[in-house]
């Protein structure tokens, strides 16, 4: 045996992201304009020469379909091996024995469910030279090393034999891996640190102002662009269109889009339609979105369409979205959602002529019911999902 696993884990489950992650992982979550969080962790495994990579999941989701998809595209002669596991904290037997059926001599692990950019090769070839059992990499963020972003490096005896004592003690944690990790830590393994960019998202706006960064930072653009180690799947089969009413300024236009209105400042996601007169501003819309025509969108994020329906817009005609209003604060979850951002989730399909304000929140598939009878829904106010009495 030889040469490394990475073994991603998955952030514990949290409202945080509001509908953003309440029927995907955030390994599913679109970012940067075309990809999903989960090709950035593939990205870091092939640029670091890992042998395979083994992802724990902790939602249901399209996950593994995805990178079926990335093994099949792949021009390498032998594509880079990538497993995905569910994670229960109740059940670390299955993560003992998934580790077990690796054939390399180390791993490494990090929290690979929030988008980074780290380069590992060198870093593991003087790991291993070293003959240490076990390695504490702190990521450097803007010249700053924290304990809060780190990765290990460990041999594969020595996480084995953790992870059984775990199970012997009958240890049980929703931050399972940051248990061990932290159980190796005060062992008194070597430090060192390492230059990353690691963004960890713990709320909506931090979602909203993480896609501005990767598409306008010229360094970071530049590095997923120059390497071609990612390789979307957020695909459609059209090619985009431009048409005569359109107008585009300071706007990242992704594949697979149609687009006849105004767009600015905005980020819009493959297969996504702006029909004419449409205007969107400051905003996200994610994939398969149909923008009506007239309509305005402004200082929002329209999540992503996976039911599409040709004839039904998920923002109809005319209806207003969002404002130019600032520093307004959801009242439901005023820590998540907030600089006057408006979260629209997936599926929704917003009747023409509605108002939607400023930071306010449309849980995932509740539109349709709450406008029956209802066009307005004011700043700062949230419709939510509601759960069925059980009989």
């Amino acid at each position: 045996m030889s040469g490394f696993t990475i073994i991603s884990y998955p952030t514990p489950n949290s409202a945080n992201l509001l509908s953003l992650t309440d029927s995907r992982s955030r390994y599913m979550l679109p970012i940067g304009g075309r990809f999903r969080i989960i090709d950035f962790t593939i990205r870091n495994s092939v640029s670091s020469h890992a042998n395979e990579t083994i992802i724990f999941n902790s939602h249901e989701d399209q996950l593994q379909q995805y990178l079926d998809e990335y093994s099949v595209e792949s021009l390498e002669k032998n594509p880079h091996k990538i497993t995905v596991y569910p994670f229960d904290p109740s059940d670390i037997e299955s993560v003992l024995e998934a580790l077990t059926q690796t054939e390399t001599s180390y791993f490494v692990l990090y929290n690979g469910d929030n988008p980074s950019i780290i380069n590992l090769s060198a870093l593991f070839e003087k790991f291993k030279a070293s003959r240490k059992k076990s390695l504490l990499i702190k990521l450097k963020i803007n010249e700053k090393a924290s304990m809060a972003y780190k990765v290990v490096i460990c041999d594969k005896k020595t996480l084995i034999s953790l992870i059984k004592k775990s199970l012997k003690e009958k240890n049980r944690s929703l931050h399972f891996f940051e248990m061990i990790i932290n159980t190796l830590i005060h062992t008194g393994i070597n430090t060192t640190t390492l230059d990353a960019h690691y963004w960890p998202i713990n709320s909506v706006t931090d979602y909203y102002s993480l896609n501005r960064e990767i598409i306008w930072n010229k360094e970071i653009s530049d590095t997923l662009t120059r390497e071609k180690i990612i390789k979307s799947k957020i695909k459609s089969d059209r090619f985009a269109l431009l048409d005569e009413k359109c107008a585009v300024k300071n706007s990242f236009i992704s594949d697979y889009c149609y687009i006849n209105g105004k767009v600015e400042n905005s980020i819009i996601f493959p297969g996504v339609d702006i029909e004419e007169g449409a205007v969107v501003i400051d905003s996200i819309i994610l994939p398969f979105v149909k923008i009506g025509p007239g309509a305005r969108i402004i200082n929002s994020i329209i999540d992503e369409s996976t039911e599409p329906e040709e004839n039904r817009y998920n923002a109809g005609a005319n209806c207003r979205i969002g404002s130019d209003e600032k520093h307004i604060k959801n009242n439901n979850f005023p820590n998540t959602l907030n600089s006057s951002i408006t979260l629209v989730g997936k599926n929704n399909y917003i009747k023409e002529n509605t108002f939607i304000g400023a930071a306010c929140y449309v849980a995932s598939g509740s539109a349709g019911e709450y406008f029956t009878e209802k066009t307005r829904l004011n700043d700062g106010d949230s419709i939510l999902k509601i759960i069925p009495a059980q009989d």
